[in-house]
């Protein structure tokens, strides 16, 4: 038992000790947002999700004689859930003392949070990303690899590069030589909203331009929906500009994952 206690104690000791509140409300700054956290189940905080941190703990259950292993995970399991919400709890009244303290000097909400808050409250149709929305369009598709960079396509009237889709990244140009011009259309048109990838696109000409006419109105009204939210939220037309943006930007590319571990470990920096 104290080898066991030992060897997970010093484990833990060669990193850097995570937060113990979910990941959620570290990065939440709305009360609202923070009440509709707080009726989900989340998972655990990256700390407590840890193979040295639970072998510590089980140890010292079995130092405090618990002799059953089964009684152990139980006691563990049970004493996350209740560190969890201590802290989330915690979380929730800072959040809200930063809300007061903002509203008395006159501060708003960050862009991002605003547009956090609005996200959670979209339908799955409006969070679709564009890349999963284009391949459900069509039932016989080719896979098309777009590359990073900066995508140009030429004029129609081009005899040579008419179908071709020209993407400048580091220096270098590379060439996307597709099936014909309405292909090359709808490759540039989802290259210049970023994204990249293995996209699935229509086989024949025909049905890439019904499909290019539908991906404009798509685009047209993820615009003004966008802009619909934004305005819901602020009458500052600068801000309305910038959260519409972001917002157009997630329902477009889809809304970034945050990183479940803490920023760099005491390793990481070693190394």
């Amino acid at each position: 038992m104290r080898a066991r206690l030992a060897a997970a104690f010093e484990q833990l000791c060669a990193r850097d000790t995570g937060e113990l509140v979910e990941e959620e409300f570290r990065a939440c700054h709305s009360p609202e947002r923070a009440a509709k956290l707080a009726a989900i189940r989340l998972p655990l905080p990256w700390e407590l999700r840890q193979s040295d941190r639970r072998a510590l703990d089980l140890a010292v259950f079995e130092l405090l004689g618990v002799a059953a292993p089964a009684a152990r995970e139980r006691l563990c399991d049970e004493l996350y859930r209740e560190t969890a919400a201590h802290f989330r709890q915690i979380r929730i009244v800072e959040i809200q003392k930063q809300e007061q303290r903002g509203r008395s000097d006159g501060r708003g909400f960050r862009t991002d949070e605003l547009a956090a808050d609005i996200w959670d409250a979209l339908t799955e149709a409006d969070r679709e990303p564009l890349a999963e929305w284009v391949a459900r369009q069509s039932a016989d598709a080719t896979l098309v690899p777009v590359p990073e960079g900066r995508p140009s396509l030429p004029d129609v009237a081009d005899m040579f590069s008419a179908t071709t889709v020209f993407f400048r990244h580091a220096g270098v140009t590379h060439e996307l030589v597709l099936a014909s011009r309405h292909h090359a259309e709808l490759a540039h048109a989802l290259a210049c909203e970023s994204v990249r990838g293995d996209l699935r696109l229509p086989e024949t000409a025909a049905d890439a331009a019904a499909l290019l006419a539908r991906l404009h109105d798509r685009l047209g009204a993820l615009t003004a929906r966008a802009e619909q939210l934004a305005r819901s939220r602020t009458g500052d037309e600068d801000r309305i500009t910038d959260l519409a943006a972001l917002l157009r930007r997630w329902m477009t590319q889809g809304k970034p994952a945050r990183s479940s571990k803490p920023a760099d470990s005491r390793r990481d920096a070693e190394a």
